[in-house]
């Protein structure tokens, strides 16, 4: 049975340490700066219970860390993690700046370690089948993708005093909706079509605000096409796939069809399924993939916990989380000098 470690025992850890309790692992320790955070965590499970990350990492009777503390804490963790032969789940983004990350993930393959970045929508059923459709379907040469998420507060005449900068978003985060949101469709994206090669994008935001609430980027595809990228927390209560505010999609276009895949509300998957739309260009026909609801943070852990088990590579992987974080870099950078930006790549032996 793999023994798990919790760094971080905030929103998000309760995806993590549920999904590998359902899937069969055993919590045996979990730390928080909060004390109070992760005794609460640690008596649902009768695991030890620290204040830092070190006690974990020094634990013999952990096999298996997931790292959830906030974003520029991550590459001291993971390095240190990795240093003592620890497998490791560390959640989006895997660092708040593209070299950390790629020195995460250099430093994985040196010591040959099991990393993976937790991108959990690759595990949506429906992304799966879509990406199962798009080997048969040849060159993408166009993806409209969008992610809107409601956040009626930030549109209030006065900006939420607990909001204001300087932001928890901004010192917990790392940035606005474009990590928070965007990274997800940029690491599909990712995995779709390949490594984007240039980049252009637009961030916004308001006065008071020290992050973007609006992102817009264009993405130039390495097999020639081109994606489209807009994130934003906005004011609308009723739109989207679910028409509960949550407004996520990607239109992927190939001269063989169409694919259109509608994504849930990502804290509450246990309410809906996500829907798949395969349009044929040749014949026309439309055919929907629909799917019970199903919280593709089980299927993550499930899948992660399995392949850790039987020694096989983790997936998405470090090297996958460095290319999200340098095409937000990329983005934001474009944003600031108003120009497209080619991606020069950092690799394995990049110094």
């Amino acid at each position: 049975m793999t023994r798990i470690g919790i760094v971080g025992c905030g929103n998000i850890s309760r995806f993590h340490h549920e999904g590998y309790s359902r899937a069969g692992a055993k919590i045996v320790h979990v730390c928080d700066i909060r004390r109070e955070a992760a005794e609460a965590v640690g008596a649902r499970y009768g695991a030890r219970v620290s204040s830092e990350y070190q006690a974990i990492i020094a634990d013999p009777e952990v096999d298996l860390i997931s790292v959830l503390a906030p974003a520029h804490l991550h590459r001291d963790i993971c390095l240190a993690a990795i240093a003592a032969g620890k497998g490791v789940v560390c959640e989006k983004t895997l660092s708040d700046n593209p070299s950390a990350s790629a020195e995460i993930a250099r430093a994985a393959v040196t010591k040959n370690a099991f990393f993976a970045t937790a991108f959990m929508k690759r595990y949506i059923p429906a992304a799966v089948q879509a990406k199962e459709l798009l080997g048969q379907m040849g060159r993408i040469f166009s993806i409209h993708a969008r992610t809107w998420q409601p956040f009626a507060s930030l549109w209030d005449p006065e900006v939420p005093e607990g909001l204001r900068a300087p932001s928890p978003i901004l010192a917990n985060y790392g940035g606005g909706v474009l990590v928070c949101g965007g990274s997800h469709i940029l690491d599909l994206i990712h995995w779709f079509a390949g490594r984007p090669t240039q980049v252009c994008g637009h961030l916004w935001s308001r006065e008071g605000l020290d992050f973007d609430i609006e992102s817009n980027a264009m993405l130039w595809l390495e097999g020639g096409g081109i994606a489209h990228l807009e994130t934003s927390w906005h004011p609308f209560s009723r739109v989207g796939y679910e028409r509960n505010g949550w407004d996520e999609r990607l239109e992927i276009n190939t001269a063989a069809g169409r694919l259109d895949l509608f994504t849930t509300m990502w804290n509450e998957p246990e309410k809906n399924g996500a829907l798949l739309r395969h349009e044929d260009a040749a014949t026309g026909r439309v055919t929907e993939y629909r799917y019970p609801a199903v919280n593709p943070f089980d299927l993550e852990m499930a899948e992660l916990l399995r392949r850790f088990e039987a020694g096989e590579p983790a997936t998405p992987s470090a090297w996958d989380g460095y290319v999200v974080d340098e095409l937000i870099a990329q983005i934001t950078a474009s944003s600031h000098v108003n120009e497209v930006r080619r991606v020069q790549w950092l690799d394995r032996n990049t110094d």
